[in-house]
């Protein structure tokens, strides 16, 4: 019985995944068509666009770890985890 409830919130969970994507494409798409975006946050939300549709988005480019959903719907196009973001800054 224990199965069937296991199945049951893995698809619960993938349902809730796929609603947030869909959000976060949405959100992606309307920045794309902001007026006045840098070329720099297009070329960035064009690449976090192509990441979605690859399977990769959400997932650190340097790390590969995930991003917390709360970070990217502040910043959609931004495909660093904080950690990484901060050793960046750091560098710089």
């Amino acid at each position: 019985m224990a199965e069937i409830g296991s199945a049951r919130r893995l698809m619960e969970d993938y349902q809730r995944h796929i609603v947030q994507i869909a959000e976060l494409r949405v959100l992606l798409e309307e920045r794309l068509g902001a007026p006045g975006a840098a070329l720099d946050d297009i070329a960035e939300i064009e690449a976090a666009i192509e990441r979605m549709d690859r399977g990769l988005y959400g997932t650190c480019t340097r790390c590969e770890a995930f991003i917390p959903v709360a970070q990217l719907r502040l910043a959609p196009h931004k495909q660093e985890c904080a950690s990484c973001r901060d050793r960046i800054r750091m560098s710089a």
